[in-house]
């Protein structure tokens, strides 16, 4: 097998078909990482995706200093965190109310108790296993139903409707301030 700085010396000489032997090498590697971070498959694909765009952009710039493949870990790293930055913001963002949500007649103080709901709501969301958490996140903050709950993460309706049930029961257990 050739060696990755021979392989990139031949891509950037204009050996473009070479590229997809790159890819082959690093996929595995930098889809793990995406996944990790993300915890969605769709999610760590576009990761994949963009990390290998990148790659591929910026390959001519490659010094050797380091191994390609720590080079190629740092921009699977910063690839992630960027997504992970972006997902903040869009939950950030989802929290703010818009002026055409906010129901007729509504007081002030009842916009501050459904936003104290929905807060203490992502809070007890947040301590749920990951299979709960997501099923949850989609169905009260995305509105999903759960036909596109379970095509969204390639599961059995029947499968959603059990995870909901069982992520509603131990948030009602830690609303009580139950163990859980």
């Amino acid at each position: 097998m050739e060696k990755d700085e021979q392989l990139i010396k031949r891509i950037v000489a204009g050996e473009q078909d070479q590229y997809r032997e790159l890819i082959s090498r690093y996929q595995v590697r930098v889809f793990a990482i995406a996944y990790k971070v993300s915890k969605s498959t769709k999610d760590a694909e576009d990761i994949t995706q963009e990390v290998f765009l990148q790659l591929y952009r910026s390959l001519s710039q490659f010094k050797g200093d380091s191994s390609l493949s720590t080079w190629i870990y740092k921009i699977a790293m910063s690839k992630t965190l960027d997504y992970r930055r972006k997902q903040i913001r869009q939950v950030a963002c989802e929290g703010e109310a818009n002026l055409y949500d906010i129901p007729f007649g509504a007081t002030p103080e009842d916009l501050l108790l459904q936003k104290e709901d929905k807060e203490l709501a992502r809070a007890y969301m947040e301590k749920l296993p990951d299979t709960y958490k997501e099923v949850v996140h989609l169905y009260y903050f995305r509105q999903q139903s759960y036909r596109e709950i379970a095509s969204t993460l390639n599961v059995a309706v029947k499968t959603v409707e059990s995870r909901l049930y069982r992520a509603k029961l131990i948030m009602k257990k830690q609303g009580k301030g139950e163990e859980l």
